[in-house]
């Protein structure tokens, strides 16, 4: 499993260079089955994705899906995934695949995509192979032909509400009905999947369990600032999150953690911090000889006293009069 999802890895990462203007590659955990995000990455058009690469798209448990969504929810970024196959079936080329509301695309569809050269125009949902409409482009179309919704619907062998909900963006046809469609509007009635689109994301699950009263102190110091929290336990982040547009993120000391790993954890909560552009974030320690340690190696650092002051500093820097939309 480790060898495969590597070679999945580096597959994914040979792509994402030619497109990307930056790129951290998350290796905490050590072990990629055992971490929710793999890479950070910043496109060239300033899309920020999270990225989590398997070999097999069932091998990926179910927690650490659960925590790249809510991750992404939180700080509204966009998720993805990047696999080869699911079980013995291998991951078609120009289709996205669904899994727990987190887009999923072989690496080939990926180069795809980011070229331009093929967008990605099925998808799968749990009913099958769909096809995403252009709704206002359906009812110009249909009424330019001077065809009533219940014509169409019989020419499509559906129902009148069926085209109904076409027209409105509630409902996307199977391949088969969509090809109909096209035969009688025009192709430009389809549109591409957009695999970064963040607007279907969920709102952010309960908080998990906290590894650490401090841990918990500053989620809900965080909270009660208005900030969306999340919680990770496998990644490099303890605490993220959101408010408006401003992004925050933090690893935070646990008990009996060894300053070897906490300092693991801050160099790629940086790394991750600068590509995805988050100004605010930092290391939360209580004890004052592992901030000197820290802030020797260059580590933003917080002690756990001062972190309300923090807060406080954000929400007066989201509050300025003329602050940048």
């Amino acid at each position: 499993m480790e060898i495969g999802a590597r070679e999945t890895l580096y597959k994914t990462l040979a792509i994402l260079y030619r497109y990307a203007d930056e790129i951290t590659v998350l290796e905490y955990p050590r072990r990629i089955e055992r971490r929710s995000v793999d890479l950070a990455v910043r496109m060239r058009d300033g899309r920020i994705v999270l990225v989590k690469v398997a070999r097999d798209l069932n091998e990926i448990p179910k927690s650490e899906l659960q925590e790249l969504l809510a991750l992404a929810s939180s700080m509204n970024i966009s998720p993805i995934i990047v696999s080869e196959r699911r079980g013995s079936e291998e991951l078609f080329e120009g289709v996205a695949y669904e899994k727990m509301g987190l887009r999923v695309v072989s690496p080939e569809t990926l180069e795809g995509i980011l070229s331009g050269r093929e967008p990605v125009y099925i998808f799968e949902s749990r009913d099958g192979y769909k096809v995403r409409l252009d709704p206002a482009k359906v009812r110009e179309r249909r009424i330019e032909k001077g065809l009533s919704l219940g014509d169409l619907a019989m020419a499509l062998k559906t129902s009148r509400k069926a085209v109904y909900e076409y027209e409105r963006g509630r409902i996307d046809p199977t391949i088969e009905r969509a090809e109909r469609l096209i035969r009688l509007l025009g192709e430009d009635i389809v549109v591409p999947c957009d695999i970064f689109d963040t607007s279907s994301l969920p709102e952010p699950r309960k908080v998990k369990p906290f590894d650490s009263k401090l841990e918990e102190r500053a989620a809900r110091s965080l909270e009660a600032a208005g900030f969306r929290v999340v919680h990770a336990k496998k990644t490099v982040i303890d605490i993220g999150g959101s408010i408006e547009e401003k992004r925050i993120v933090f690893t935070v000391q646990h008990p009996r953690e060894s300053n070897k790993t906490i300092y693991e954890k801050s160099v790629y909560m940086e790394r991750m911090a600068k590509t995805l552009e988050i100004e605010d974030k930092g290391v939360i320690v209580e004890d004052k000889r592992v901030a000197r340690d820290l802030e020797k190696e260059g580590i933003n650092v917080i002690l756990a006293d001062n972190f309300n002051d923090l807060i406080r500093s954000l929400m007066r820097e989201e509050k300025r009069p003329g602050r940048e939309e």
